[in-house]
């Protein structure tokens, strides 16, 4: 089934951790993220969470990626009981950002990733991220960086995945109506019901592909099922 040319899609665009690589590379990334304060590792990734449905109660001001880090850094002195949001700023960028962007040189792709962009290339259509964290050189390290058109993080946004502020550095970024996107990505709820929302089609991956998932287009647990289906 060729569903990119069936469905007119011009862009295909993807998510990052556990869709380009294996989730447990990721989540061996994170184990680490634990050191040296394992306090300000649990409360930032439980504001991490919060901050989703937080995003959809009370606008991010301003609406960047600035705006966001501060606010999320407020929210973690808060249930730290600091004062000092800067402070605090300053601590989950030295544990977290910072410390991330040495560990990802080491992530290894998923098998057929790079076959795939290239036939997808071929066909003439645009290749998009979308990532929740910074990508930093993830896709230099993932060997796709020359394959990869525009590449955005929806921290850049003010909001997290699953927003419709996230998603439209996709749809204003390229200038292609929502219906041209096929997302992929590893999260139902993050991923598809986000990209969804907006009008995307979506494609989720995911060892679990006899469960239902209500809206999405395409169910897969490799890169090459996926080319096989859409190519």
């Amino acid at each position: 089934m060729a569903f990119l040319k069936d469905r007119g899609v011009r862009c295909l665009a993807l998510d990052v951790d556990g869709t380009l690589y294996p989730r447990w590379m990721l989540n061996a990334r994170m184990v680490r993220s634990f050191f040296p304060s394992g306090r300000l590792a649990l409360s930032f990734n439980r504001v991490r969470s919060h901050y989703r449905s937080l995003q959809e109660e009370e606008e991010t001001i301003p609406p960047t990626r600035e705006g966001l880090l501060m606010r999320q850094a407020a929210l973690v002195a808060g249930r730290m009981g600091r004062l000092d949001a800067h402070e605090v700023q300053r601590a989950i960028d030295r544990q977290f950002y910072e410390a991330w962007e040495r560990s990802f040189l080491t992530i290894k792709p998923f098998d057929g990733l790079r076959e795939t962009l290239v036939q997808v290339k071929d066909q003439g259509l645009t290749i998009a991220v979308l990532s929740d964290f910074p990508i930093a050189r993830k896709l230099e390290t993932l060997a796709i960086a020359d394959l990869v058109d525009h590449a955005y993080c929806s921290e850049e946004s003010g909001y997290l995945k699953p927003s419709p502020h996230a998603f439209s550095l996709l749809l204003d970024g390229l200038g292609y109506r929502a219906d041209e996107f096929l997302y992929v990505g590893d999260s139902y709820t993050k991923d598809c019901i986000g990209a969804q929302d907006v009008g995307m089609y979506t494609a989720l991956l995911t060892g679990r592909t006899s469960r239902s998932y209500p809206g999405v287009d395409l169910v897969i647990d490799s890169w090459t099922e996926l080319a096989a289906l859409i190519l």
